[in-house]
């Protein structure tokens, strides 16, 4: 296989996927363009939370060059056909990806790569389409659940309910303050539209939910206790819940303040409260997630919204774990410049419903 690179811009490949937002904001990436390279891999690191391998080829000088090429979570990839030895070095790849902003960096988001055995691996977005799910129906919210891809309407909704405290946040954000960089999970109400399994257990005096993107569960108390007067704050918050019939209402409040706790780039504060409710759909196949957001200190009125779980006893939890230099790996050569481009996807975000 010959070394080479080319720029192309690629209607179809732009009509399939835009950079993922996954742990962290894709503004380092120009998601209006796409390379193509071709190179031997010199690296692979299949961690969290975003998979990286480092291809070695030739630029048009004839000068060596190594990319660095950023994918989804290990859990993401794991289910279309990704493992640990996926990529060894000295493979020889064909590489598909959105190029880095930065002219300077060598640095892209995978959309698909392909071996010269003919092995092709996607990114998350590329996923094969394997028909619709098993139609089991739940016997209750207990069970194991794969949440819609809806976050990015979130951040729609949160942007226009900004207050002016909450928008001068939100306009001066720079990526380096991203929680996420040091393994901060996504906050709450955010990772109810994340696309990640999460398993719901019902017990005696409590229910647990866990997500497979947190190391640790959330914990609803079901024992008719209430909010401590001085409780600490943390990053689930102190949650009570109680039955109305068949639905199960939370209520979560004493959240640790979050730079990004309400939105895209609007932070939450101690004053946040969070009210869900979960219920199973008519057809028994989806759990619905109806919540209420309200912080006056960064919002000028409470946010509705709601999210569909699809019943998926057919998955299971695949453990997480977050590495810190992985983690904090996409802003090296992060430029100011970046502001920019977030101020502009913000704008795109309230317009089209899209935070990709």
């Amino acid at each position: 296989m010959a070394f080479a690179i080319s720029m192309v811009i690629s209607t179809v490949a732009l009509l399939l996927t835009q950079p993922a937002l996954g742990h962290h904001s894709p503004a380092a990436f120009n998601g209006d363009a796409v390379v193509t390279i071709e190179g031997t891999v010199t690296q692979f690191d299949f961690r969290n939370p975003h998979v990286y391998f480092y291809v070695e080829s030739t630029d048009e000088a004839g000068n060596t060059v190594e990319w660095e090429v950023e994918s989804d979570w290990t859990t993401e990839l794991s289910r279309i056909g990704w493992t640990a030895d996926s990529l060894q070095p000295g493979d020889q790849v064909e590489v598909t990806a959105h190029p880095a902003r930065n002219p300077q960096r060598h640095y892209m988001n995978l959309i698909s790569l392909e071996k010269d055995d003919g092995t092709v691996l996607t990114s998350w977005d590329l996923r094969p389409d394997e028909g619709p799910p098993p139609a089991v129906q739940a016997a209750g919210i207990a069970g194991t659940w794969l949440p819609d891809r809806d976050f990015p309407r979130f951040f729609g909704l949160t942007a226009r309910l900004a207050n002016e405290r909450g928008q001068a946040a939100q306009n001066s954000f720079v990526e380096t303050e991203n929680p996420a960089s040091e393994c901060i999970p996504h906050p709450l109400p955010q990772r109810l539209g994340n696309p990640h399994v999460n398993e719901i257990q019902i017990l005696e005096d409590r229910v647990v939910i866990t997500a497979e993107t947190e190391s640790q569960p959330r914990i609803i108390y079901m024992d008719g206790r209430g909010h401590p007067e001085s409780g600490e704050l943390s990053h689930h918050g102190h949650s009570i819940g109680w039955w109305e019939g068949d639905v199960l209402v939370v209520e979560t409040t004493q959240f640790e303040p979050h730079r990004r706790g309400n939105g895209f780039a609007i932070p939450s504060s101690p004053q946040k409260r969070l009210t869900e409710r979960y219920y199973l759909s008519e057809s028994r196949l989806h759990l619905i997630v109806d919540y209420v957001l309200e912080d006056p200190e960064y919002l000028s009125e409470s946010l509705i919204n709601s999210h569909e779980w699809q019943y998926a006893p057919h998955m299971s939890l695949i453990p997480f774990s977050c590495d810190l230099e992985v983690a904090s790996r996409y802003l090296e050569g992060l430029t100011d410049d970046s502001s920019s481009d977030l101020t502009r996807m913000r704008t795109t975000c309230v317009a089209t419903g899209r935070c990709e």
